[in-house]
Formats: structure tokens, sequence, C-alpha cells
């Protein structure tokens, strides 16, 4: 799909310039249209025959699959990574004295699940990088016997780096930890393959760059580890087949071990997971690769824009650790605010982060747009 036919795609944004898909991506018009459609099955239910409750699932599922290269019949639909985070936290069965480690200043999401651990005995520790995000050789030297778990971002929200997925992942199967790997500031930004990972589990928001609805989100659990949780989930749709509801003799709880016995309660949720999966197949269907160069070509022409200014960039210029947020401060932090806030007046959406602002340009965004944010910030 050329470059100058993203725009197209979504809804004009009346004047204003959207640069934070790091938070929260704008529906494509496709999804828009989709959504519309699982709005009039709600208003005319005769139109919910069980086949749209069966594909919502599966059909997401496969599209999920496509964008992660895994297998669909391993994907479990939540409602935000932190579901999947806590699908792991509350299902591992934790002995007193493990330990979970996860970086220091990293999205709370990532941290905030393992940390309710403590009260059962569990250890968790928050190491604090030398630099923006760890790296690792910094991670080897708190890796001990009793490590069972490394949570981390693949992009790291507050400073835009990527992180060494492959060094890190080397090291926990030297030593046996399990890796997880929260996926919500790449996927929909770039092209992503969980199979050449060597993770355990990733997770996923949905309404980032992925610009799905909000309440959406995923994971994907390799299946030695997801068949080990020991977590109370009894959804009886997941639970049960057509001919069990059939029955009227006394309900027995079924031994399944596929990754539906996980998904979130409501799993035909129609008016998130139908839009969900029609902008997933936008991304599939324009091709990761091209997004990912679009975005470079935006990132490339911010930075240009900003060299000889009076701001310094926290993320990277240039190389394999840049993605396509673009974090940066005036040489005063003290003004950062102000220059958000100014920047807020003028139509142009940013976000304030840590005393940082970041930019996060998508493939609505146009190089115009880049030029003129980057003349206000320079006037400002």
């Amino acid at each position: 799909m050329p470059a100058q036919n993203y725009q197209k795609d979504f809804a004009s944004f009346d004047g204003k310039i959207w640069l934070n898909a790091a938070s929260e991506g704008p529906l494509p018009l496709a999804a828009d249209k989709a959504l519309a459609q699982a709005v009039a099955w709600k208003m005319k239910p005769y139109l919910l025959d069980m086949g749209k409750f069966v594909t919502t699932v599966t059909g997401l599922k496969r599209s999920i699959g496509r964008l992660l290269g895994v297998d669909e019949a391993d994907v479990i639909l939540g409602n935000s990574a932190s579901y999947g985070l806590h699908l792991l936290a509350n299902g591992i069965p934790w002995k007193k004295g493990d330990e979970i480690l996860t970086m220091q200043n990293d999205f709370p999401t990532n941290i905030l699940p393992w940390l309710a651990l403590e009260k059962k005995g569990v250890i968790v520790r928050q190491i604090k990088p030398k630099g923006r995000v760890l790296e690792p050789e910094e991670l080897r030297k708190f890796v001990n016997a009793r490590t069972r778990l490394l949570c981390l971002s693949h992009v790291h929200t507050f400073s835009g780096h990527v992180l060494d997925v492959a060094g890190f992942a080397q090291i926990c199967k030297e030593r046996g930890i399990l890796f997880v790997l929260n996926l919500s500031q790449s996927l929909g930004a770039m092209p992503v393959d969980v199979g050449k990972f060597s993770v355990d589990a990733v997770v996923s928001a949905g309404y980032k760059w992925l610009c799905g609805p909000y309440g959406t989100g995923f994971c994907w659990i390799k299946p030695r580890l997801r068949k080990s949780l020991t977590l109370n989930q009894a959804y009886w749709a997941a639970m049960l087949s057509r001919e069990d509801l059939l029955e009227e003799c006394p309900l027995k709880l079924k031994d399944i071990q596929s990754a539906r016995r996980f998904d979130v309660f409501g799993t035909a949720n129609f008016f998130n997971h139908v839009p969900l999966k029609t902008a997933i197949d936008y991304w599939l269907e324009s091709g990761l690769e091209n997004v990912k160069a679009y975005h470079d070509t935006l990132v490339d022409r911010f930075i240009a824009g900003l060299r000889g200014s009076d701001y310094e960039l926290i993320s990277p210029e240039k190389g394999e650790k840049r993605s396509s947020l673009i974090v940066f401060s005036h040489a005063d932090r003290n003004r950062n605010t102000q220059i958000y806030e100014i920047l807020l007046s003028r139509g142009i959406y940013t976000a304030l982060w840590k005393g940082n602002i970041r930019v996060a340009p998508h493939v609505y965004n146009t190089a115009q747009e880049i030029d003129q944010t980057v003349k206000a910030l320079r006037e400002i």
C-alpha cells in the first residue's frame, strides 16, 4: 500500500495533529464500519446467530495469530496487556523465595502484578538500568538460582528505546528463567515475529498502535507454561460444548488445556472484537514492513528538524534501538510542561511523561504535520 494512501483510510482530524498513537490509536475507517455492523446486530438481536458469536472469536484469534506469527489456537483474548500478565502472576505456582526481575521505571503494567505476589513471599526486584533501559549484561548480575521470571517491554514507553530481546532471551534460556515480553509499543508499528523471540509469553494492548477499540488486548503463552497454570477460571462459554448445554445432568468440570480456557469473560464481545479484527487485518494487508518504513521517514524528518535547536533527544537518533516513539526535552526541562500545553493549545497532541515530551507518529500523519510540529517547537 503506497504511503500516500494511508491518510484516506482514517477519519479527518479536523485540523488537529494527533501524535500520540503510543497512548491511543484512532480506529481506521474500515474498523469503524465493522463496528457499525456489530452495533446493528445488537439493535436487531435476531441478526445475532450462533455463527456470529463463534466467528467473532475464531476470526480475531486467526488474525492475531498471523500478526504474531503463532498458532491461533494458542492466542488468548483479553481486555488489555494487564490481563495476560495477571493470568501469569495468579496462575504460576510460586514458592516462597522465588524472584521476579523487572526494570525500574518500566511502565507500571509490567511491575504491579508481580508486586502483589510479595505477600506470598515472592521477591520482586526492580533493576535500575545504567542508561535509559536495561541491557542484558546488567541483568546477569541479578540472576541467581531463585530467579523464576523476567518481565520487560519490547519498546520502552518513557524513552522510546527498543530493548535487546535476543540478548535477554539467551540469558533466560541459559538459566531456565521464564521471559515475558510486553509488545504494546511495538505491535502495529513494526513487524514482530514471536517465534524468533524465544520468549515464554507475550502480552499486548489492542488500542495503541494497532488502532483497535479501548479495552482490547491479548496474549500468547507457550503451551507448556500455559498448561502449568493453576488459575481458577471456568467461564461457561469456554468450558462447555453445545451438547453439554443440552444436558440436564449435574455439570462436571472438564480438564480443558486449550488457550480458550483463559479467554476474557464475554469473549464474543462484538463491539470490541469485530472492529479490532478489522483493524489488525488492515495492518496485515498494509504490511508492517511498509508501515515501519513510513514511520522511519516521519521520525527521520522530526529528528532532523530538531537539530541545532534548544531540544535534546532522549530516544535513539538511529539504529536498531530506535523505535517509532520520539522522546525529547527542552534544554531547560522545567519548560517541558509549558511547551506541551502550548502545543496542545495549537491542536498538536503529544504526551508528557516523566517530565519529557513524547511524539508518536503513525501512518495517518503526514510530512507536513511533522514540519508544522517542529516549526511550533522552534517558535516556543
